[in-house]
């Protein structure tokens, strides 16, 4: 699943739930992370599919922030 269907499926309650393990506000997740607006930190990166509690891997974490490609050629090699 990508990160931004993870946000998108979550009521109000796991929101702000996952908001507050990965240590940002709600809006800020609802904002920039869920549109990749701006650059987040390393241990945001790391935060957002840890605590997902498997739901978005590392890679797709990296993938939504255009950090790594999304292309399956790329994916493979």
């Amino acid at each position: 699943m990508n990160l931004r269907e993870y946000i998108n499926q979550m009521n109000h309650e796991a929101l702000t739930a996952y908001a507050g393990r990965c240590h940002i506000a709600v809006s800020y997740l609802r904002l920039h992370v869920k549109y990749a607006s701006k650059d987040p930190s390393v241990s945001l990166i790391k935060a957002l599919a840890r605590e997902s509690g498997g739901s978005v891997s590392l890679f797709e974490v990296l993938e939504h922030f255009g950090v790594v490609e999304s292309d399956p050629e790329v994916r493979a090699a």
